[in-house]
C-alpha cells in the first residue's frame, strides 16, 4: 500500500459525515420543491404561482449542482 493509495482511505473514512449532511440537504430541498410544486397549483394569482414555481426551480437546481456540478 502506497502513500497515495492509504492517503485516499483515510480521505474516504473523514468524508462520511459531509456525506451524511448532504444527504440531509437533498432530501430538504426535495421537500422544498415538492411543496412549492403543491402550493403552486392552490394558487389564484399568477405572480404567486411564478413565485412559487420559480422557488422549485431554484431548489431542484441546488440538488442538481451537488450532485452533478461537484466533478
Amino acid at each position: 500500500m502506497n502513500a497515495s493509495t492509504q492517503g485516499k482511505i483515510e480521505e474516504k473514512k473523514g468524508s462520511t459525515i459531509a456525506d451524511t449532511v448532504l444527504g440531509f440537504v437533498i432530501l430538504g430541498l426535495l421537500a422544498a420543491g415538492g411543496m412549492g410544486l403543491m402550493k403552486a397549483s392552490g394558487m389564484s394569482s399568477g405572480l404567486d404561482v411564478l413565485l412559487c414555481l420559480m422557488g422549485s426551480v431554484a431548489a431542484f437546481t441546488c440538488i442538481y449542482y451537488i450532485l452533478f456540478g461537484k466533478e
